[in-house]
């Protein structure tokens, strides 16, 4: 739900940005006489359309151009307005812009964010126009610092939802293994029993036990213990399913919830996973220990609760231990 708003959010706002540039556009082709509109973005040494007005369209968004073929190169090294009423009459009129984009007068001002120039708002004739005002000066500045304002509160957005993502990563993650941890697969299974008590869903986990980590841990070291977690957590996140969600569940366990698997494919799938994780050439200093599982099967029973559903797992996860 949360992704889904996050979306739907995000294509929002970039929907209302390219409306507002829109409009910014139209209004200043009609109030500065000049029929070509253009919002462009910057690289260090490209120039890029995005959102143009062109009564022939023969500029479109997506066109690219080396940054120094552009009258919006002088814009940007002097990072203020540039308007020529008559580029033919100016100290641009040799500049390869003219003819490139066949301006024969043009008006352009930087867009700034954060005190870094990102992009242009220009505006261009084919023909000469009358001399800019300073009013049209200032007008431009202030449509594009409008456009500068609309960029910035995008990235700030996109930074304050970002940074909630992190946070939200962080509480629902392992540090160790970067699978999800008890917390987050404790939430996902009460979901998914109370769905299944009500609607009679398959229930399906299974518990991994890591065998040897102690052992592991007390003749070569900790770090030896972390580092046969984390290839553990690598093989079993790259054979899951997409919709297999594993968990750590304590130091030397693991929960795999498998949604609308039956029962004999969740074993076929626990006993893969034994297997490679098995043959695995493990390196502890000079020694390569092999890697050995115990795994266990639960499947959720009418009006089971979380804990009778992992206990099962358990149960049989411990059998398996012992044969």
């Amino acid at each position: 739900m949360t992704t889904e708003f996050e979306t739907d959010h995000q294509g929002e706002m970039a929907k209302m940005f390219e409306q507002r540039v829109e409009a910014i556009l139209k209004l200043g082709i009609e109030q500065f006489g000049l029929p070509v509109g253009i919002f462009s973005a910057i690289g260090e040494q490209t120039y890029e359309i995005r959102q143009v007005f062109h009564p022939e369209n023969a500029l479109t968004p997506g066109m690219e151009f080396d940054l120094d073929e552009t009258f919006c190169s002088q814009v940007i090294s002097a990072s203020k307005v540039f308007a020529f009423h008559d580029v033919s009459d100016s100290e641009l009129g040799s500049h390869p812009a003219g003819e490139k984009f066949g301006f024969a007068a043009y008006l352009g001002a930087p867009i700034v964010v954060e005190g870094e120039c990102i992009g242009t708002l220009a505006y261009g004739s084919p023909v000469p126009v009358k001399a800019f005002t300073k009013h049209d000066i200032d007008l431009v500045q202030l449509f594009a610092d409008s456009i500068g304002q609309a960029v910035a509160h995008i990235h700030d957005r996109k930074a304050l939802d970002q940074a909630r993502k992190d946070i939200e990563l962080s509480a629902n993650t392992d540090p160790l293994t970067g699978l999800y941890n008890r917390h987050y697969m404790e939430g996902i299974l009460r979901t998914e029993l109370e769905r299944s008590n009500r609607y009679g869903n398959a229930v399906v986990i299974g518990m991994v036990y890591f065998d040897n980590l102690k052992n592991l841990n007390e003749k070569f070291g900790y770090d030896a213990g972390d580092a046969a977690l984390k290839l553990f957590a690598k093989v079993a996140s790259g054979m899951k399913r997409e919709t297999d969600v594993i968990a750590r569940w304590s130091d030397k366990e693991f929960i795999i919830l498998m949604p609308e698997t039956g029962a004999a494919g969740a074993l076929n799938y626990l006993q893969r996973l034994t297997e490679r994780v098995g043959v695995e050439d493990f390196e502890a200093g000079s020694a390569h220990p092999k890697l050995t599982l115990s795994v266990g099967l639960g499947i959720a029973e009418a009006g089971d609760t979380l804990d009778k559903l992992v206990s099962r797992a358990s149960i049989a996860m411990h059998q398996s231990k012992q044969s």
